[in-house]
């Protein structure tokens, strides 16, 4: 892995960037102040990079690599997404649950407020079980193939869509118990194929509308985070699938053996998984708390680790590299706070 990358940490401290060297790794920009579980950035303007502050900061954007940042947006917002067809349009959801979008880079957002119009046994669902007990938008996932179909993961409140770009809207969370959702992806070439991860069950279904079933054969966890798939090397054969996991929700944390995070690999399209890899404890304490693709490596990935506030113990964080699809990984020479967020951009 000779590409150069920089690396947007964010942390409870904010969000620390670290660039790649010939000669190591060095920091590279700060944006103080924030804390964030979604960071994204445009693949073909790699200096984009855009942070949303959960605790009511807003959303805060880059346009020069984390040299300076600017705020783009008030509010508590949780997720950002950018249209990989069109990177100068953004999506951001915020607590209390509402999504906006911006064609032209944060300058100016509409509310696709028929969001709002879902019936109200669905937005029933929409809390969250700590004070003030509000659901938020955790994740926005825009399909790479039809930038018109949208899907958003809420915590709690399950996973709604849209096929035209947020006019009208469904619940498709059918089959999932417990709503406090994470991250949901398509399975690369499909648009009907979709994997989820939910804070009790990672799921699959060919169909959402239809209702989700469970895919977690394998894993001695049930507790489930981001995850990302490489591509084949043939283009019949599956994606490889690496997941972030923990033992029990982020409450039981603070016990002595904390999270016991877990990095799981499939090969088979989620019908079965195995513990991944050399250089990782098979029962970590700090949380796995994001996985991210290198920009340019097909094999590499990144994986951002820290504690959480029910149990983080020594407030440190750290990032961690596979240049071998989860096989083995390597700590990057770096120092931060514990990282909760993480993108990776081509430097």
């Amino acid at each position: 892995m000779t590409d150069q990358v920089r690396l947007y940490a964010s942390t409870y401290d904010g969000v620390q960037v670290f660039k790649s060297t010939p000669q190591g790794w060095t920091e590279a920009g700060h944006l103080p102040g924030t804390e964030s579980e979604s960071v994204a950035g445009s693949t073909r303007h790699p200096e984009r990079v855009y942070v949303a502050d959960l605790h009511g900061g807003g959303l805060f954007g880059t346009e020069d690599a984390g040299q300076h940042w600017s705020k783009l947006l008030d509010g508590e917002v949780w997720a950002v997404a950018v249209d990989p067809s069109d990177d100068d349009v953004i999506y951001a959801g915020t607590e209390p649950i509402h999504l906006y979008r911006s064609e032209d880079r944060g300058k100016s957002w509409e509310e696709l407020t028929t969001l709002l119009d879902l019936p109200e046994e669905v937005k029933f669902n929409w809390w969250f079980p700590q004070p003030p007990h509000r659901g938020h938008v955790y994740h926005i996932y825009i399909h790479p193939d039809d930038p018109r179909t949208l899907y958003v993961c809420l915590e709690h409140g399950g996973i709604v869509r849209s096929f035209d770009r947020g006019v009208t809207w469904e619940d498709v969370t059918e089959g999932i118990d417990y709503p406090d959702m994470h991250w949901i992806r398509a399975l690369p070439g499909s648009q009907t194929r979709y994997f989820t991860a939910a804070a009790r069950g990672f799921f699959t279904s060919d169909d959402p509308s239809a209702g989700w079933v469970r895919a977690q054969n394998g894993c001695a966890r049930d507790y489930f985070h981001s995850f990302i798939f490489f591509p084949p090397d043939r283009s019949e054969d599956p994606p490889t699938m690496l997941l972030a996991s923990a033992d029990r929700s982020p409450g039981y944390w603070a016990r002595p053996e904390g999270s016991r995070s877990a990095i799981y690999r499939s090969v088979d399209r989620a019908q079965s998984w195995h513990w991944v890899g050399e250089g990782l404890e098979q029962e970590m304490p700090p949380m796995v708390n994001m996985l991210v693709n290198h920009p340019t490596d097909r094999d590499a990935a990144f994986a951002a680790f820290g504690g959480h506030r029910a149990g983080e113990g020594k407030p440190t964080g750290s990032l961690m590299v596979t240049n071998d699809r989860g096989d083995s990984w390597d700590k990057l020479p770096v120092e931060l706070a514990p990282a909760i967020g993480l993108w990776a951009a081509a430097d």
